[in-house]
């Protein structure tokens, strides 16, 4: 048993993104589903580092790299097709909506972004994206009710409203 959080609102992109980058992010949202995988960023880098470890021979404390791991869960977050805001999936059992949106702006927005020379893939990305906005979230098994706010790729969570009490 496991809980949803439904999610209305957008963080806007400036500049907006470019094709190559909009596509490569769609694409990522998407890999929840390793059978589905087409891009050789893995869903869990973590798990790929521990088969990394594996191939050669060193510990996956050796080669794991903590700027790189994912944050629990799917990424339900993408880019609008204009490329200029982050919207929900609007998938069922979704969470960790502020993890995921820091992670992608830690990676792969802002001007420090983690992946910048990672791979050739990142050559389109230009690392330059201001992300801002309100997302007001509910989590269906509380109805803890809270904002997701981006301002100048920061983002932080406000609750507005308590969750209530369960007492398993």
């Amino acid at each position: 048993m496991g809980h949803s959080t439904r999610y209305l609102g957008r963080l806007d992109i400036n500049p907006v993104l470019s094709e190559p980058e909009i596509e490569w992010l769609r694409a990522y949202a998407e890999l929840h589903d390793p059978a589905a995988r087409g891009y050789d960023v893995p869903l869990n880098p973590r798990a790929a580092r521990a088969d990394e470890a594996r191939r050669t021979g060193t510990t996956a404390e050796d080669v794991d790299d903590p700027q790189v791991r994912t944050p629990w869960g799917r990424c339900d977050w993408r880019p609008c097709v204009e490329g200029c805001c982050l919207n929900w999936r609007e998938v069922e059992k979704s969470n960790n909506a502020a993890q995921w949106l820091t992670h992608l702006v830690d990676h792969f927005l802002c001007a420090d972004g983690l992946a910048r020379g990672a791979r050739d893939d990142f050559e389109d990305f230009t690392f330059d994206h201001a992300v801002n906005g309100v997302i007001a979230a509910e989590r269906s098994d509380t109805r803890e009710l809270y904002l997701i706010r981006a301002v100048d790729n920061v983002i932080t969570t406000e609750t507005l409203v308590r969750g209530d009490r369960w007492d398993w």
